[in-house]
């Protein structure tokens, strides 16, 4: 790994309260570098003093014995102000003494004003950009102490719910009469409302929970990175000024210096990340998923319940969620465009290796913040238009709802594309879900760099891979194969996004299956090497009809820099070959019968 790929956030998993020590840890040791200057300012003017004292002396005595020294004690003609030429050697050498000296005091207000007042101005930014990083972990780790806690809140609400439920079972047991019959069923159905509310609540989880592990822990550790690069960085520069100063005061250290300057250009800003990592590297092992957990008397199974009256709450919540997410989704695109904007404007900066660095970098982090805080609330709603969607199925997801004339929702849901409004002959306001959300880690609302290729997300499945049920599955049509749980079967063609995969039988069967149904691993049969690194999918089966053609839009002019990629203008529609699934940056498409690669943020979905 070479070290323009270093990176903590890809390299070290779940390490911010050690990373964080570290770099305050060499933002402190700036302090001891102000001192060491401080200090070697104090004994330069010591010396200066101490050589105009001894000149001031010499000069004295000097003047005192000159005429004897030149012409005698007693000499027949007075020389006037003429000297021998050993004395005006004698007085240059204590003229140069004293010029000498001055210098040196030179040399230390250099040392004072140029080199320790720098380190502390380098001390104190890095140190305002530190607690900024620290205030966004900070919200980060605050957030994911509320998705928990909000999932053992559900968890308690559900089994109340349930205890509620048995409670009327058992009185209707010991009763036939109708109103206890009445009550059990409320109660099922409120029970059944709190199990839904539970599930979007656990998926919710463990999406941020991704999202905090993959995406926003590790990009506020890179930049940390980023800052400890730039303090070594700038902080290179400051010592060899200081190393230029002395130089040309004192010409006969000049090699000794050389020598210092050598090793302060050997320092590479990523030598102390190599260091770091090599010595905190440590296996990791990402947290287990929230899972549902049926209550002890109560047995169910992770589906949403799906049926009459259940259905109508699923509905409302779907139509609420999709106004918000449409809107949460603009925010999020630009909040993560001026981001980027700022960022890309930071790195082609003069300022950012000079100690007017914080100023962007602060900008940037505040935009930071602001990104993650509008891509948490969109993922939550994702999530919750995802599951209502893969768990509903086939069936008609369209909500009525009584038209209230004062609060109109028909401003709201206008020019939406993936939403119609329309007016029932009723008197009924409907409001009809079209959208089928699709989502991936990484990607459009991805921030990670591309630090290192061996962490980004692995390939999708090749030839020779292998798939095995974890779930029962009847095929439902002609193209479609059952398969049957731990039961093994050749993968023909990988899921291309669609959420299905082609597979052959034993029989040399072929046909599609759910991706979510399998696990599929790289060579022969009984391979235990995952291609993907999750197994776990929703009891249901992907809607069918995804394979239709999908198209973006270019929002910014791009030019092709390689062979592989596609040059593209503003307002262009472009077929989507292949999504930025890997979160690499990078989308394909087909544009006048040309394919390849530009950049995912140049473009959005239509």
């Amino acid at each position: 790994m070479s070290l323009q790929d270093l990176s903590i956030g890809n390299d070290l998993k779940d390490q911010f309260k050690p990373t964080h020590k570290w770099i305050n840890n060499g933002i402190s040791w700036l302090l001891d570098l102000e001192s060491f200057y401080k200090e070697r300012a104090t004994i330069e003017q010591e010396y200066a003093a101490k050589l105009r004292d001894l000149s001031k002396r010499h000069f004295a005595k000097k003047a005192k014995h000159s005429s004897s020294l030149s012409v005698g004690d007693e000499p027949q003609i007075t020389p006037g102000s003429l000297e021998s030429a050993s004395v005006v050697l004698w007085n240059e050498v204590l003229t140069q003494t004293e010029n000498i000296a001055n210098t040196k005091d030179k040399l230390a207000d250099e040392f004072t004003l140029n080199i320790a007042s720098n380190i502390v101005q380098l001390q104190s930014k890095c140190l305002n950009i530190s607690k900024h990083i620290e205030t966004i972990h900070d919200f980060l780790h605050t957030e994911k102490t509320k998705v928990e806690d909000d999932v053992s809140k559900s968890k308690k609400h559900y089994d109340s719910l349930c205890q509620h439920t048995e409670n009327a079972r058992v009185k209707t047991e010991k009763s036939s009469s109708e109103k206890y019959q009445d009550r059990l069923k409320e109660r099922e159905v409120e029970m059944n409302i709190g199990k839904n509310a539970y599930l979007i609540c656990i998926s919710q989880a463990n999406r941020l929970k991704d999202k905090y592990y993959f995406q926003d822990l590790p990009e506020i550790l890179d930049y940390y990175q980023d800052l400890n690069e730039t303090r070594t960085s700038i902080l290179n520069k400051i010592l060899k000024n200081a190393s230029i100063i002395e130089r040309n005061s004192n010409d006969k250290v000049k090699d000794l210096l050389h020598d210092v300057d050598a090793v302060i250009d050997q320092n590479n800003p990523k030598l102390d990340v190599a260091m770091y990592i090599k010595h905190n590297s440590r296996s990791w092992k990402e947290p287990n998923d929230f899972v549902f957990e049926p209550c002890s008397f109560w047995h169910d199974d992770e589906s949403l319940v799906t049926k009459e009256p259940e259905l109508t709450d699923l509905k409302r919540r779907l139509n609420q969620t999709i106004s918000k997410y449409n809107i949460g989704k603009e925010n999020t695109l630009s909040a993560k465009q001026k981001l980027e904007e700022m960022a890309q404007d930071r790195s082609s900066s003069e300022d950012k290796d000079s100690l007017r660095f914080d100023l962007r970098l602060d900008d940037v982090l505040t935009l930071l913040h602001k990104f993650m805080q509008e891509d948490s609330e969109r993922v939550k709603l994702e999530v919750e238009i995802e599951i209502i969607q893969n768990f509903a199925g086939d069936q008609d997801m369209s909500y009525y709802e009584e038209a209230k004339p004062k609060k109109s929702r028909f401003g709201l849901f206008k020019n939406k594309k993936r939403q119609s409004t329309d007016q029932g002959s009723d008197g009924h306001s409907l409001y009809t879900v079209t959208s089928n959300v699709t989502t991936h880690s990484g990607g459009l609302f991805s921030l990670r760099r591309n630090k290192t290729a061996t962490s980004n997300a692995e390939g999708s499945a090749a030839s020779g891979s292998v798939a095995t049920a974890n779930y029962p599955y009847d095929a439902d049509g002609e193209d479609e194969i059952s398969v049957r749980p731990g039961e093994s079967y050749d993968v023909v063609e990988a899921d291309d996004g669609s959420g299905w995969t082609t597979l052959r039988n034993s029989s040399g069967l072929q046909g599609l299956a759910p991706t979510s149904y399998l696990t599929i691993t790289a060579g022969s049969a009984g391979s235990n090497e995952p291609l993907t690194p999750k197994k776990k999918g929703p009891a249901v089966a992907p809607k069918r009809g995804a394979k239709r053609v999908e198209y973006v839009e270019a929002l910014y002019d791009y030019v092709a820099d390689e062979d592989n990629e596609l040059s593209i203008r503003a307002g262009d529609k472009i077929v989507l070959v292949q999504a930025d699934t890997d979160g690499s940056g990078w989308t394909e498409g087909e544009l006048d019968g040309q394919k390849g690669l530009f950049p995912t943020a140049y473009v959005k979905r239509i």
